[in-house]
């Protein structure tokens, strides 16, 4: 059982309105894509929230009856879409349904299923108080000892103390079997080095398991031994870029999980890690040929 931990939202997009968020989406991909995966994050019992219970139940994904009846309104995301299709977002989370999971809910529910072999976490969620304290703690009191998972997802407009957001993901990643983070994270993960320099500085710091994406330029998997390079898959249709990195966390953990490869992470060859990446990539271009996070079903893979 994948278990994707952290924020669910709706996403406000010109005079629509999008479910989203970086763990919940990860966990939408999963699940189309035919992997066994759970959500925990709290959901508001307001209509937005009933919108989310909507999702997961369509696309099904597991999730808590306990986490999902809060009287805290659900947090709401402003999308911004360029001429090339990229997404920024401006959120106002405070008082919001999404930061106001604690441990103990958390480590609840996590007790009900004895079968997490995976960990997905990061994104706002690691910012957002009080939430965010009782993510790490909870996920390393899973009984089941789960294989860890980080995207940082950064978004530099919820980041109020820079040094110290940096100082938390930098200690973090050492924890993790698996960190995605795109260039542009890196960048500001790393700031003032030259991008090859901070690449291999944050594999180092990763341990050397460390997936980076770049767009239309495709992306690279870097392991203690060898790095893994793997082309964008082409799409002519891009429609925006909302979710396509949820997508591709998505696709790789169900590309582990089905494969049964979970507790092999560190010991995979240049071959599977090459599958690995080109699964995910066109699972994620895929996604980038719809309006928002909409990943792609297995057949259509």
């Amino acid at each position: 059982m994948i278990a994707c931990i952290g924020e669910s939202l709706i996403d406000t997009l010109g005079d629509r309105h999008l479910v989203g968020g970086c763990p919940f989406n990860v966990a939408k991909a999963a699940s189309r894509l035919g992997a066994s995966v759970s959500f925990y994050g709290k959901v508001s019992s307001d209509a937005y929230g009933a919108e989310i219970l909507e999702s997961m139940i369509n696309d099904c994904v597991i999730f808590d009856p306990m986490l999902c009846n809060s009287e805290h309104p659900t947090l709401c995301s402003k999308a911004v879409i360029d001429e090339n299709g990229n997404a920024s977002y401006v959120f106002d989370y405070e008082g919001t349904a999404a930061c106001e999971v604690t441990q103990t809910e958390l480590s609840t529910s996590f007790a009900t299923v004895s079968d997490i072999d995976m960990a997905f976490f990061g994104s706002i969620s690691l910012l957002m108080k009080p939430g965010c304290d009782a993510i790490v703690p909870a996920i390393h009191g899973i009984s089941s000892r789960p294989k860890m998972f980080l995207d940082p997802n950064v978004r530099p407009s919820m980041v109020s103390d820079p040094d110290a957001y940096r100082q938390m993901i930098l200690g973090l990643v050492g924890e993790c079997d698996i960190v995605k983070a795109s260039e542009e994270d890196i960048s500001y993960l790393l700031p003032g080095l030259e991008m090859q320099v901070a690449e291999d500085r944050f594999a180092g710091l990763c341990e050397w398991n460390l997936v980076v994406t770049r767009g239309e330029r495709g992306c690279t998997w870097y392991t203690k031994d060898f790095r893994v390079d793997c082309p964008a898959y082409p799409v002519s249709n891009v429609v925006d870029t909302i979710g396509c990195g949820d997508t591709f966390d998505g696709a790789i953990m169900t590309y582990l999980q089905k494969h049964d490869l979970v507790n092999e992470i560190h010991e995979l060859d240049q071959k599977t890690i090459s599958d690995i990446l080109a699964y995910a990539a066109k699972a994620s271009a895929l996604n980038c040929t719809k309006e928002g996070c909409n990943p792609p079903f297995a057949e259509e893979l």
